[in-house]
């Protein structure tokens, strides 16, 4: 048995000896990668950081610093608030439009673009609080036109009805509808485990420089068909999304999950309400639905956007043809249009003309 033993110790030890040099080139080769990736992470974002300073200016509110870009002058004042993943760049090709007929103004909420990360949980209600407080501190006086996309206007929605005296109207740019995620076949994607897990993990991969790497933040905000104008605007758009503070912020927000947006908003009365609804035909949620679904997606979007023009008696709901979701990009000229109907009418040169019928332009 001595013998035995002896002899077989010298043949599993060679085994032994080749799985740890293995394992240990293994740990040191998946190190390398990942600081390889958060050293290239880390230098493109100052790299961003000085060819793309910001446009406006950091005004601080209060322990926060958010960022403002307010161009030309004129009453009423345009405030321009970007969707769910979006800084103020998304409004590059409407902007400098509006500026030719009145003072406009974007800013980027708390996590993107050039401001801050957030120091509050992510509701519409702090939003708007942080909205009121940076127009006050950078002295930009109402009346104001407010224009949301996406998921920025549940945060205007929230802001107008605290202000109601100083908002002349709003213009909704394919917005979301608070009851959205409780709504088939919007609940069953934003419910799906594997969306929840998706969501979790990936904000842990910025650091990383995965999603730079793969693309992902690029390819964000690179669409079909879009206008040759967008192109120059492309990286720039990218570079204020691919960072930490924006994917968490983004992961941050909320719509209405204990019912607490209802509860600070309400009916706009008879303010003039204009509703721009992305082109149904071009089938926008093809990413996240199965071809058996998109006809119902689509199908429950333009019910939720007819729910919308409802919230005031002086509406008009517009589809803008042939445009996806982003109709800023898209139709920049539709949204300008739309935008001047309503400063017409706060400066009482041209009333505004509500249309009970929907609109195709």
């Amino acid at each position: 048995m001595r013998e035995y033993a002896t002899t077989s110790a010298p043949s599993s030890s060679p085994r032994r000896l080749r799985f740890r040099r293995v394992f240990k080139w293994l740990i040191i080769s998946v190190g390398l990668i990942v600081a390889a990736g958060a050293v290239f992470q880390f230098s493109m974002t100052l790299w961003e950081n000085h060819l793309y300073p910001p446009p406006g200016k950091l005004v601080d509110i209060g322990g926060l610093r958010l960022h403002i870009n307010c161009t030309s002058v004129g009453s009423p004042t345009v405030i321009l608030e970007a969707g769910s993943n979006d800084s103020s760049v998304i409004w590059q090709l409407v902007q400098p439009e509006i500026s030719r007929f009145t003072r406009v103004c974007s800013y980027d909420r708390a996590g993107f673009g050039w401001s801050d990360a957030p120091n509050e949980p992510r509701s519409s209600l702090n939003i708007a609080n942080e909205l009121d407080r940076l127009l006050t501190r950078a002295a930009v006086p109402g009346p104001y036109v407010l224009i949301g996309h996406d998921f920025g206007t549940l945060d205007l929605r929230v802001f107008a009805w605290r202000h109601r005296q100083q908002v002349a109207g709003m213009v909704f740019v394919d917005s979301v509808h608070p009851d959205m995620h409780h709504r088939p076949p919007f609940n069953g994607a934003s419910q799906s485990t594997l969306s929840k897990a998706f969501y979790r993990v990936i904000p842990w991969t910025v650091p990383l420089g995965l999603p730079r790497i793969l693309g992902w933040c690029r390819n964000t905000f690179r669409f079909p068909n879009q206008p040759k104008e967008w192109d120059k605007f492309v990286h720039e758009a990218a570079a204020q999304y691919c960072r930490l503070q924006s994917w968490r912020a983004e992961q941050a927000q909320v719509t209405d999950g204990h019912g607490s947006f209802y509860a600070n908003t309400g009916p706009l009365g008879d303010m003039p309400l204009i509703v721009l609804s992305h082109d149904p035909q071009v089938n926008d949620f093809r990413g996240f639905f199965s071809p058996a679904r998109l006809v119902e997606a689509e199908r429950a979007w333009m019910e939720m956007q007819g729910e919308l023009r409802t919230l005031s008696s002086r509406s008009r709901w517009i589809v803008a043809i042939g445009s996806e979701h982003w109709i800023q990009i898209h139709r920049p000229e539709l949204v300008t249009a739309e935008v001047q109907e309503i400063v017409n009418d706060a400066r009482g040169t041209a009333p505004f003309q509500a249309d009970p019928q929907t609109e195709y332009k």
